[in-house]
């Protein structure tokens, strides 16, 4: 039985039962999330190691539906993504006010005011890979905490 999901559902168990305390993840531990998000998501939308460095120097492969998918896979596991198939700004804001530090909310809430809800596209692999580039034009350092 692969660990790796359950490990994952158990840091999303976690930020639950973290959400009325004031304890956040350490930076390391987001770290050590977005890695096992990593680990998941790349089984199901393989993306080679070039893309995710072109996209944290903000270039964005458009006509690769991997790493669109990619993004969606890690929204859809950390319950950011609402029962109709969007991106849900309450949800990803409440998931990241109660997961992230106050020094890295501060990065990451512009970004998640700024570019989610405003996307036309409902297809949901679209729409998290648009939201990702907004976000990189909101604030670069925004790609160190989101899933890349």
């Amino acid at each position: 039985m692969n660990m790796l999901p359950a490990t994952v559902l158990l840091a999303v168990i976690a930020a639950t039962v973290l959400k009325d305390s004031d304890a956040y993840l350490s930076e390391a531990a987001i770290k050590k999330t977005q890695q096992m998000l990593k680990n998941v998501c790349s089984k199901k939308h393989s993306v080679g190691e070039d893309v995710f460095t072109d996209i944290k120097k903000g270039i964005f492969p458009e006509n690769n539906n991997n790493i669109k998918c990619y993004f969606a896979c890690n929204f859809k596991t950390m319950q950011m993504i609402n029962p109709k198939g969007i991106l849900d700004k309450k949800m990803f804001k409440d998931k990241m006010t109660m997961l992230a530090p106050p020094n890295v909310l501060e990065i990451l809430l512009p970004a998640i005011e700024q570019c989610i809800g405003t996307d036309k596209d409902t297809e949901i692999c679209q729409s998290s890979y648009n939201f990702i580039k907004c976000a990189y034009r909101v604030d670069p350092k925004s790609l160190e905490f989101l899933p890349l």
